[in-house]
């Protein structure tokens, strides 16, 4: 099975599990994130606005939006967004995402 067959099957699994438990939170961030492992950014950025609006203080999920914002040009959107996943980590104590968070943001 090749890399991008083996990303299908994972997809189709994970919108399989989703579709069967939508409001279960991690069967979306499951989603989202085998969206992100195939390199298909703008899917994952549906499902992690929906999930960081339910979970505004999910730091995970703020960053992996931010993330996938950056790389489909929304930078503006993206600083925002990580930001406030910044201020996530510090409340959260956090500190190897605080620290990868302010390095990202400097960059912005």
């Amino acid at each position: 099975m090749t890399p991008s067959e083996m990303n299908t099957d994972r997809i189709a699994k994970a919108l399989e599990l989703w579709n069967r438990f939508p409001d279960n939170d991690l069967s979306r961030f499951n989603l989202a994130q085998a969206y992100v492992d195939a390199g298909d950014h703008a899917q994952a950025v549906d499902h992690l606005r929906a999930l960081c609006a339910r979970k505004p203080d999910w730091m995970v999920a703020h960053i992996l939006l931010g993330k996938c914002l950056l790389s489909t040009g929304r930078r503006d959107d993206a600083k925002r967004i990580l930001q406030h996943a910044l201020q996530l980590a510090v409340a959260q104590h956090h500190d190897d995402p605080r620290k990868e968070l302010e390095e990202l943001l400097r960059t912005l």
